[in-house]
């Protein structure tokens, strides 16, 4: 025969996560399961996942998913309008004392693929400065709106320029890090499979893949921020100033990195960027500078040169509705002759890219609800894309997005 009293505590305990969930009994937003302890905590906060924590080892279980309604129209071909599965990520991100972080998250929005796998190590440290080697597929930290997580955007894609020259993707590489002056200034060097730039032509651009041709990337890079709160540095930059810092809180960085190709053509690039953002009482800013060029090895053969800029600003609103405008800008001006494996093309966001010489401007304008900060959201965004060749016809396109995002 059952035992009535150990089904009864068996049913308490079922139903403790709920009752302890909250001084307030409507609010869910944070679950915790006695049940299962045994001397690890369990609970789960919207945006933040499913936390397993004892003693100094922790591990997060996150997940979200990116929507997107999307509409392009002007000189393209043919107008679309279509909804897509932009994102669809879950992971792990586990800490270990402090000393060793592994993160691994795989994204099935529109196919499978591993995002992040990696893992860190401190390798040493005092009071002043700490270094942390880190390896496995990564976002490089090169470019400080590429490096950014994508579920801390206000504007729905990337920038013209910033997807072009950086982009959000992952490498298979190592990267040191040295942390210093209580952690405000971050300085790493790395070694990856293939280049970073989204625009680029080389054969090593795709992530979740080996090496295609044994030539290895190159980078190194700062961020330097005014104070330690996270949110600014590259390390874990978030659009926007949703705590409406009463203080102004701001940050630079900047780096170079050296792509090296040889299938097809033997080949060198170089890009070299800087970048700044502000924040305060409600306001963000940030600006970005590129300047890639690239040559051929060991000839006189001409050479691929262009640069961008980003500039984006946005504003929250009591209720937080947020609003924001971005102007980015790609120009590219490669030697006449050159080897199109060395140049660039820019991204088309469904409306018209730029290959040769010439100039492309996206002009955006956004707005936004934010229903629990970063973890849930609609955006929405209306950009002006012009594409002017310096030989060839003119492209004037606008690009609609409407977008949810939310985080478990």
């Amino acid at each position: 025969m059952r035992n009535p009293t150990g089904l009864s505590i068996l049913a308490l305990a079922l139903v403790t996560p709920v009752a302890l969930a909250s001084d307030n009994e409507n609010d869910l937003t944070r679950v915790r399961v006695p049940a299962l302890q045994g001397g690890t905590s369990v609970n789960w906060t919207l945006g933040k996942g499913i936390t397993f924590a004892n003693g100094d080892n922790k591990a997060v279980l996150g997940a979200w998913a990116k929507q997107e309604y999307r509409y392009v129209g002007g000189d393209v071909a043919t107008n679309s309008s279509d909804f897509r599965i932009r994102e669809g990520r879950i992971g792990f991100d586990v800490s270990v004392g402090g000393d060793t972080k592994v993160k691994l998250w795989i994204d099935s929005g529109n196919a499978f693929s591993v995002k992040d796998a990696w893992v860190q190590q401190k390798l040493w440290a005092n009071e002043q400065m700490r270094i942390d080697a880190r390896f496995g597929q990564q976002k490089p930290m090169f470019g400080r709106e590429g490096t950014g997580s994508t579920a801390k955007r206000l504007f729905p894609e990337l920038s013209l320029s910033g997807n072009t020259f950086s982009s959000s993707k992952r490498t298979r590489g190592a990267n040191g890090i040295l942390s210093a002056m209580d952690n405000q200034l971050h300085v790493w060097v790395g070694a990856h499979n293939i280049t970073v730039a989204g625009g680029t032509n080389f054969s090593g651009n795709g992530e979740d893949s080996a090496n295609p041709d044994k030539e290895l990337n190159y980078q190194v890079g700062f961020s330097y921020d005014s104070d330690n709160k996270g949110g600014m540095s590259r390390l874990g930059y978030g659009q926007g100033d949703l705590a409406r810092s009463e203080e102004l809180r701001w940050s630079v960085g900047g780096g170079v990195w050296i792509e090296n190709e040889s299938t097809g053509v033997a080949a060198q690039g170089m890009i070299f960027n800087l970048n700044a953002a502000v924040k305060s009482n409600g306001f963000s800013a940030m600006a970005e500078f590129y300047l890639r060029s690239a040559e051929i090895d060991g000839t006189s053969s001409a050479d691929a040169s262009a640069t961008g800029i980003t500039v984006q600003g946005t504003y929250l609103f009591e209720g937080n509705w947020v609003a924001g405008a971005r102007y980015s800008w790609v120009n590219i001006d490669d030697d006449t002759g050159v080897n199109s494996a060395i140049s660039l093309t820019t991204p088309s966001y469904g409306g018209t890219s730029l290959s040769a010489n010439g100039d492309a401007t996206e002009i955006t304008i956004m707005g936004g609800k934010l229903f629990n900060g970063h973890a849930n959201k609609v955006l929405a965004d209306f950009t002006f894309q012009s594409v002017d060749p310096d030989a060839g016809t003119s492209f004037d396109n606008i690009i609609f997005r409407v977008q949810h995002f939310i985080r478990l």
